[in-house]
């Protein structure tokens, strides 16, 4: 059953005043589609709407560890923060919704589209996320801990062959390994800057160490976010998206323990589907979390501002 809750949000603390509230309604999803044969098991969704213009783009999505808190990042360079609630073991709706303009060093929002395309985030520690920006590309950490979504972009300092992807399919994934083998390095995937085989360029480093490796390409699917699980292997969002073709979406599961300098690890596929069969749309977003003793993967799909498209929030537990 379709139903629409029309939410609208206050500011906190005053740490965070600047982020304004924004009104946002839900559509439920009764299911996704078929999962049999899989190790995902539908954990409910919803449609996000907003007569707020501004709106739309999610590109980048993060969660807290108990499944909670949500924070995204638009293409437009701005922030999205919500909480959500559950009813039983399933995702239900979301409420405490605000969008703040994403500020640059200087404290300025971004003057331009290219300058504030943000496409993917991840949480470091100590309330500081990290920020891949696309177009003009470059990778920066926001302590949000510390300052709210007032934080201004600090610059990461990353491997300088992450800039030579075409325009528009640079950086799309970020992150940092908490345990496992590649323990403190940093994590980048490119979208479309492939190797001479054809395959998705991909970088861990520390320090001055680097380790570029290559992912798979794997049919006409393109690699969009990146999550990484408690032992360090990587979860992988793709799509498949064009006007000629019905959108696409996979999940693929990267062993870190294959991954070395110049390696091409091929990942391991957990789920690929279509529109017209299952609830997709242009998805760009991938976050895990835990809850009821579940591994949950939660993905969000980018509007691109086109009101035929849709922002979708999806969940799943996974069975690791």
């Amino acid at each position: 059953m379709k139903f629409k809750l029309a939410l609208m949000v206050l500011a906190t603390l005053a740490a965070v005043a600047h982020a304004d509230p924004i009104v946002v309604s839900v559509n439920s999803l009764n299911s996704f589609g078929n999962l049999s044969g899989t190790k995902l098991h539908w954990r409910g969704g919803f449609e996000i709407l907003s007569a707020d213009k501004t709106f739309g783009g999610l590109s980048g999505l993060t969660l807290s560890d108990d499944c909670t808190g949500l924070l995204a990042v638009s293409d437009k360079g701005a922030w999205f923060r919500a909480s959500l609630r559950y009813e039983g073991e399933n995702l239900a709706s979301i409420f405490n919704s605000e969008l703040s303009p994403m500020l640059d060093s200087t404290g300025k929002p971004p003057r331009s589209k290219s300058r504030g395309d943000a496409e993917a985030v991840s949480y470091l520690e100590g309330g500081r996320y990290m920020v891949g920006f696309e177009t003009r590309t470059r990778i920066g950490v926001y302590d949000i801990g510390k300052r709210g979504l007032k934080a201004r972009f600090q610059l990461l300092k990353s491997p300088k062959s992450i800039v030579n992807g075409p325009s528009n399919g640079e950086v799309e994934s970020v992150g940092q390994f908490k345990s496992g083998r590649w323990q403190g390095h940093y994590l980048a995937i490119s979208e479309h800057n492939l190797d001479r085989d054809g395959n998705i360029r991909g970088w861990l480093w520390r320090s001055e160490e680097i380790v570029p490796f290559s992912i798979k390409r794997l049919e006409d699917y393109r690699i969009t976010d990146a999550a990484i699980l408690p032992n360090g292997d990587i979860i992988i969002l793709e799509r498949s998206f064009g006007p000629s073709l019905l959108p696409g979406m996979a999940l693929r599961r990267i062993n870190a323990s294959a991954i070395a300098n110049g390696a091409t690890v091929e990942p391991q596929l957990l789920f690929s589907g279509r529109a017209l069969f299952y609830a997709i749309d242009n998805m760009e977003g991938v976050a895990l979390c835990e809850r009821d003793d579940e591994t949950r993967i939660t993905i969000v799909s980018d509007d691109n501002f086109n009101p035929r498209q849709r922002t979708l929030l999806l969940q799943f537990a996974y069975e690791p």
